[in-house]
């Protein structure tokens, strides 16, 4: 009986001792507990019927002119919800809700985080001053410094003589100090009369200075890139951000290069709705430096016959995803227009750089432009639409030739062929009504301009019938094709000979008027798919605490074996036909092609949580499937080549091609392995391959090694004069949780030369960054340094 009465006597002390110390608990710092007492004058204590009102707690609170204010001393404390504020001293009015706080003065208000000397607020908004105070305004990610901090409907704030900055501390690594300024309530920051500053060093004036919101595109300047090469000389990239509307924005930009000149940009990015967007960009400068002979050129553009004269040097380039009249009318459009051969080579990097805008482009659109080494260079407007059952599309192509610019040659001797328009219309595979035939085809129309050369109309149709035969064991599908052309040639240039490949060289018997080409193709696929699968292991257990772990739980192994042949007729007296593309020359085809596919396919189960309607966490399982590892074999066989009697005397039959091989390897998230070689029968060697191996983690870095190689061939059906043996490379590695030093190298063994040095290191500050790069490439070293204060 005593030992529960003293039970019950230490749990309720206990009790008591818990209740006194909560507001110390709530305060997160250490009191006197013989001190505390809690006093709520008219307002209610916090419960879950009333959450939204507010509690208040002090050391010792005295009650003067009962019916106006009310005085607190010692760890004043006000609570509601997340908000809370505290001070040494505060005085409460009653009829106006207002408070005045004195002594480390500390607020947290809808995510933002307050202290001061002293401090007035309107609690039923929360609206009022602070002196001598800081301010953390969480949307824009900013701390304010300032002798007057007032808080303004919103969550927005105006303050004098101030020092804002993104950094933390006492010191940070960069600031702005202002004689005013403010935040808007949509997280800008306008400061007026500013220095900015590192550390406590001023480095730069500006009448007037910007931060935007954390979320969000504001107007701006963006920070200035700099670097410096043996090619360009120093350089710097200054630019200006400014959003006209929700819907759009511009980038204008300047960059000083020392041995070039003033290079000027501008960049129009727009996105009226979730089916439209496009981005369109255009540099220009007159150049310190030309070319009027090769021997003037830099030592890597040599070679290739081309001069360069011009110092008028622009690139005009964009991209453009739409609709016309109907989202269901996609429309496209790609331009890529250059002043010279080698603007794209020479200004590669930076903001403005070829390699900048093509990672964009294809981020951004999915499609490429042309390499920069091209000196053909792509513009098309396409516009395309489909229904169930077939699909319509249009374009209109123009291509830059860059070798007929600037004095390389004459334009009126411009063999390029330019598409004004192409006209399709597709038939998608489908099953004949009534049969067990299948149906797909396209008509093409094109009217083919260029300025040397035949020029005309073409109208091609290539309807296909296939009949698939399935069985429990294999799948046959033959199918037989239909090629008819219809030829108008509206100019005929007088050329002696034309040459389509190495060993075929045609006289040029094309007339004006039309012609036509009727031909046929047979070809039939065989294959069939064989698996079985292997028990790896049991489920994981289904229980809270293994939540996240996962297992194999088997393997499938699939094999595919497939076969397809294709039979085409050969088409006599194609050399009187005009030659615009392809399409124009069909080479007969007698050609067996077989393959032998192995995927290996894993079934993983992982134990996931999920809140029951108790609120107790229940364990479930979650299935998914991954081909983790294939090897794909693949060779052809040429009849044709087997029977040729052209030129045996020099070059022997050949019918069989490169064997490839190909594996890919990817277990999981860490490791890419992808390996293709083809391998020649005839020579017993490699002729060519490409190797990538991978191993990435987010919180270590990465590595990466691949080869590519391509031998000299010199065959009847082939030929490669020039050999490529290029290795490469490199990764990054996390020297601490925010230095990483990353690197590259590729060189060029059969060239027996370093195509690439690069080594860059870069620190992420908590409110900046800074990189610092080295590269060397044939005739030009690059240094550049960048860094980033807008970083959230």
């Amino acid at each position: 009986m005593k030992s529960r009465s003293r039970n019950l006597a230490l749990l309720a002390a206990l009790s008591a001792l818990i209740l006194l110390t909560l507001p110390a608990v709530l305060m997160g710092k250490d009191r006197v507990l013989s001190g505390i007492r809690a006093y709520v004058p008219d307002m209610p204590k916090r419960a879950e019927e009333e959450p939204d009102k507010w509690t208040f707690s002090a050391d010792r609170v005295s009650a003067q002119h009962t019916s106006e204010y009310i005085e607190a001393e010692g760890n004043c404390t006000l609570s509601m919800g997340a908000n809370l504020v505290r001070a040494d001293f505060a005085r409460y009015y009653r009829e106006t809700g207002w408070i005045l706080l004195r002594g480390n003065v500390r607020a947290r208000w809808e995510g933002d985080f307050l202290e001061a000397d002293e401090a007035e607020f309107d609690l039923n908004n929360m609206l009022g001053w602070l002196k001598n105070g800081r301010a953390f305004v969480a949307k824009p990610h900013v701390y304010v410094d300032s002798e007057m901090i007032e808080r303004k409907p919103g969550g927005s704030y105006t303050f004098k003589n101030a020092r804002v900055t993104r950094c933390s501390g006492d010191s940070p690594a960069w600031s702005v100090t202002s004689s005013e300024g403010d935040v808007t309530i949509d997280g800008r920051v306008r400061l007026y009369h500013t220095a900015f500053r590192v550390k406590n060093l001023p480095v730069a004036y500006l009448p007037y200075a910007s931060l935007p919101a954390q979320r969000g595109r504001q107007s701006g300047f963006l920070f200035p890139e700099f670097g410096s090469s043996s090619r360009l000389g120093f350089n710097m990239d200054m630019a200006y951000y400014w959003v006209i509307n929700d819907e759009m924005d511009v980038t204008v930009s300047e960059k000083f290069m020392s041995k070039r000149g003033l290079m000027h940009g501008v960049e129009l990015r727009h996105t009226e709705d979730e089916n439209s967007k496009g981005m369109w960009q255009a540099n220009w400068l007159v150049d310190n430096e030309r070319a009027t002979q090769e021997s003037d050129e830099d030592d890597t553009f040599q070679g290739d016959g081309l001069t360069r004269s011009n110092r008028n040097r622009w690139w005009v380039r964009g991209k453009y995803d739409g609709w016309l009249y109907s989202p269901k009318w996609k429309v496209l459009a790609d331009i890529d227009l250059v002043s010279d051969q080698n603007y794209l080579r020479e200004f590669r990097h930076g903001r403005t750089g070829f390699d900048k805008t093509r990672d964009e482009f294809v981020n951004e659109f999915g499609r490429d432009i042309d390499d920069a080494d091209s000196t053909l260079r792509t513009n098309t407007l396409y516009a395309s639409r489909s229904w169930d059952r077939f699909g319509v599309a249009g374009k209109v192509q123009y291509r830059q030739n860059l070798e007929y610019r600037n004095g390389n040659g004459d334009s009126k001797d411009d063999p390029t062929v330019q598409t004004l328009p192409e006209l399709d219309a597709f038939a998608w595979k489908d099953t004949i009504p009534g049969t067990p035939l299948e149906f797909d085809g396209s008509l093409k129309y094109d009217y083919f301009q260029r300025s040397y050369g035949d020029s005309g109309h073409r109208l091609d149709a290539r309807p296909q019938i296939s009949l698939p035969l399935a069985s429990k064991f294999v799948t046959v599908i033959p199918r037989a094709r239909v090629y008819a052309t219809f030829y108008d040639t509206t100019s005929h240039e007088k050329e002696s000979n034309r040459s389509n490949s190495r060993f075929d060289t045609e006289t040029n018997s094309t007339k004006p008027g039309s012609q036509t080409r009727f031909g046929w193709e047979a070809a039939v696929s065989m294959f069939t798919e064989l698996g079985r699968i292997y028990e790896v292991s049991g489920s994981p257990q289904l229980r809270a605490a293994n939540a996240g772990q996962s297992s194999w739980r088997s393997i499938r192994h699939t094999v595919i074996p497939r076969v397809d042949y294709t039979y085409r007729h050969s088409m006599g007296g194609q050399e009187k036909l005009p030659y615009y593309d392809s399409r124009d020359r069909l080479a007969p085809e007698d050609l067996t092609t077989y393959s032998l596919t192995n995927i290996l396919t894993r079934k993983r189960e992982t134990v996931h949580l999920r809140r029951g309607d108790d609120g107790e966490p229940v364990p479930y399982l979650t299935t998914d499937y991954l081909d983790f590892a294939s090897v794909r074999l693949e060779q052809s066989y040429d009849r044709n080549e087997a029977q040729r009697d052209d030129m045996r005397d020099e070059y022997a039959r050949r019918p069989l091609s490169d064997l490839m091989a190909e594996v890919i390897v990817r277990p999981d998230d860490y490791v890419d392995v992808v390996l293709r070689s083809w391998w020649s029968p005839y020579i017993q060697k490699i002729t060519q391959a490409e190797t990538t191996v991978r191993v990435h983690d987010d919180e270590i870095g990465e590595a990466y090694i691949g080869f590519d190689l391509l031998s000299t061939v010199d065959e009847y059906k082939r030929y490669r004069e020039k050999a490529m043996a290029v290795g490469k490379i490199g990764g990054s590695l996390r020297l601490a949780k925010n230095v990483t030093l990353g690197a590259d190298y590729r060189r060029d063994f059969a060239g027996s030369k370093d195509l690439e040095k690069t080594v860059r290191l870069t620190f992420e500050g908590e409110c900046y960054d800074v990189y610092l790069g080295f590269s060397q490439t044939p005739g030009n070293n690059r240094i550049e340094v960048g860094f980033d204060i807008l970083k959230f």
